[in-house]
């Protein structure tokens, strides 16, 4: 049994309308219908709220069933941001490779964007709840460093 149909059961037990659930979940009725036909899923908070509405638990309303195939079509949207990590970063080094061998310093631009490119593949190739796990602000930082770096280099190298 999928989420949606859990929550619409439930609901229906407790006696709620999606007017009603969506009024004291503090969403739109149109949230409750989305996620009663699984075409999304309500975030944490709000399935605490809904357990505690329903009186359910949050396993109840959420089997390992349903878990695990968010989980692995989160792994899959990774997998494919890791292709375009790689495929960033080949462009990358090709545009710097362009600009050092035709020594023409407006290929760096092409190299920096496809760098910056990359960093963003490369932090979506990680699953979301890989993601939203680990520690969010070093991984912020990091990242902010490195694009600065990466601008600094691409206006040397154009300005140069």
């Amino acid at each position: 049994m999928t989420l949606g149909e859990k929550l619409k059961n439930y609901r229906a037990e407790a006696g709620l309308t999606q007017e009603e659930l969506a009024d004291r979940l503090y969403v739109t009725r149109a949230a409750v219908s989305k996620w009663e036909r699984d075409l999304g899923y309500p975030g944490i908070d709000s399935l605490k709220l809904i357990a505690k509405l329903i009186g359910c638990t949050l396993d109840e309303l959420l089997s390992e069933d349903d878990v695990q195939r968010q989980r692995q079509l989160d792994e899959r949207a990774a997998k494919r941001m890791y292709v375009c990590a790689v495929a960033c970063f080949a462009a990358a080094v090709a545009f710097a490779l362009l600009a050092h061998f035709l020594q023409q310093p407006l290929f760096l631009i092409g190299a920096g964007g496809f760098c910056i490119l990359y960093l963003v593949f490369a932090f979506l190739s990680r699953p979301r709840w890989k993601r939203l796990a680990g520690n969010g602000i070093y991984r912020m930082v990091v990242f902010g460093i490195m694009l600065l770096v990466i601008l600094a280099v691409t206006l040397a190298g154009v300005l140069w």
